[in-house]
């Protein structure tokens, strides 16, 4: 494939399934996008096994793609949910848990008992310091207050939907701020526990 292709043409040939072209477009994103998922995942092997992951999805539904949108925000936005979803899976999965944990060599001597609730709570509370106000007030009344969703739309005179929306906004914000700044350990175990 030449390399006097643009990335247009690239993504073009790629979505009428031309191979060569996929294969061009692997190799140029290939390193970016593995320097993306490991910050969230912390370990290179799992990392290039997402990389796979990623670039496997995208090639299956490659007739989606829009060539003249921004390819690097639809990848990117594809491997952070593969990421999200495999650590939802491995925080609940006893076993890959403690696979995960193996290969970040804690072992045993990482309990969940030892996990360092005081860097989660800091987290958390920077999460939280970091949410727009009014997603702010929604998170404290139906989480911290235990009020309804009725109940807050009544008091912040919005609608339901809108506080449905704002908590499924600030529950991904808090999951992504806490895997981008408290690793791989705190994510599994938080998650496992569904602490949020």
């Amino acid at each position: 494939m030449g390399s006097n292709l643009s990335g247009k043409e690239l993504l073009e040939r790629m979505k009428r399934g031309d191979e060569d072209a996929f294969t061009s477009v692997y190799r140029q994103y290939h390193p970016s996008l593995y320097v993306y998922i490991l910050r969230y995942c912390k370990i290179p092997s799992l990392a290039e096994d997402l990389v796979h992951d990623v670039f496997l999805k995208i090639w299956e539904i490659r007739g989606r793609i829009d060539p003249e949108r921004p390819f690097t925000a639809y990848l990117y936005k594809i491997a952070r949910n593969h990421v999200f979803k495999t650590l939802q899976k491995v925080a609940t999965d006893r076993v890959l848990r403690e696979q995960v944990l193996a290969r970040l060599n804690v072992g045993e001597a990482l309990s969940e008992e030892r996990v360092d609730t005081k860097e989660y709570d800091r987290l958390f509370h920077e999460a939280l310091n970091h949410m727009p106000p009014q997603r702010l007030n929604v998170f404290r009344l139906c989480r911290q207050e235990g009020r309804s969703y009725d109940e807050a739309a009544e008091i912040l005179g919005i609608s339901r939907n809108a506080v449905k929306k704002h908590m499924v906004l600030s529950m991904r914000f808090i999951h992504d701020y806490v895997f981008r700044y408290g690793g791989v350990t705190l994510a599994i175990m938080f998650l496992g526990k569904n602490i949020f």
